[in-house]
């Protein structure tokens, strides 16, 4: 088994693992995946390793938010059974028919709500979309199998009921960050028409730093966590399942962000490309992991104009 992901994971680390990770030549321990040892391989997938500043960034986005939402409250509905089941939706004046894309925040799965994710709604709005951000649960009280299922309602809902807030059902995109960029990716393979929908029911995503293939990220720390069995693994590695991809996607990630995070974006791009699904691939410079999705709120950044251009608005 092993083996098999060992052949699948294409690209090399070549210079991605900063000098600050990587043992002396005569002291390398035995890789655990490509060329990483076990704590290489953690410190990979840790975040704070990277980004000292990762708290003060993340509660950033959390101010921001209160402050759109304090200056443009937002229609909050319910798209599934639970209480939980939350989405905010921010539309333009007079909305009708307008483009609409639903964001999966981020936060490790385990971190932060839809309320830290209103910051981008202003500029979205601006251009005359309409922007939703769900709540989905966390792997503090469901399991990741869950999570994606609520995404996947979240989408579904979306779809079904655009017209009631002034959205055009057919023009429904997708956007995540970090674990949320994983959990769209999840959404992404999801088979429309056996839940009712048009298998076009996404007409294009954005990703930003996320992971497309779990197996690497199981071998690390974060299956303290990441409690799956190897099927889940499979099921919610969008990596294995491209032939489900039906939209373009454009990919993101950050100059200064982890290896493995860096590396999976582009690997999932290469991908995407040789299947004629890679819409751009953008690199937001002078940005680590937690400035990249704070760069979707800015109406004129590299990651807003990617979306802009996919969106054809």
């Amino acid at each position: 088994m092993r083996r098999r992901h060992l052949l699948a994971a294409t690209g090399t680390l070549g210079g991605a693992i900063g000098s600050a990770v990587v043992a002396p030549s005569s002291a390398q321990p035995k890789p655990v995946f490509l060329e990483y040892s076990q704590e290489q391989l953690d410190k990979a997938y840790d975040q704070s390793f990277w980004a000292p500043q990762m708290a003060e960034l993340e509660a950033g986005d959390g101010t921001k938010s209160a402050e759109v939402r304090r200056r443009m409250p937002p229609r909050t509905e319910r798209y599934g059974g639970s209480e939980t089941n939350l989405v905010d939706i921010f539309t333009p004046p007079g909305a009708k028919d307008v483009p609409v894309v639903v964001f999966i925040h981020g936060g490790a799965w385990t971190r932060n709500s839809r309320l830290d994710a209103s910051f981008p709604a202003p500029a979205l709005v601006g251009r005359g979309a309409a922007y939703l951000a769900p709540d989905f649960g966390s792997l503090n009280t469901i399991r990741l199998p869950e999570m994606i299922e609520n995404c996947r309602l979240a989408l579904e809902w979306t779809v079904r009921n655009a017209a009631s807030f002034g959205g055009d059902p057919r023009r429904v995109y997708l956007a995540g960050h970090s674990s949320g960029a994983h959990l769209a990716g999840c959404v992404l393979i999801t088979e429309w028409t056996k839940r009712g929908l048009p298998a076009d029911a996404i007409k294009g995503a954005l990703l930003m730093s996320g992971m497309y293939d779990l197996y690497p990220v199981r071998l690390s720390s974060r299956s303290k966590f990441l409690h799956i069995t190897p099927e889940e693994e499979a099921a919610a590695s969008p990596m294995r399942h491209l032939d489900k991809v039906a939209c373009p996607i454009a990919i993101t990630s950050a100059d200064e962000d982890s290896p493995e995070f860096k590396r999976q974006s582009s690997v999932f791009a290469d991908a995407l490309q040789g299947m004629g699904r890679l819409a751009s691939r953008t690199v937001a410079f002078n940005a680590n992991h937690f400035q990249e999705d704070d760069r979707l709120g800015q109406p004129d950044s590299e990651i807003s104009k990617a979306l802009f251009s996919l969106m054809g608005v």
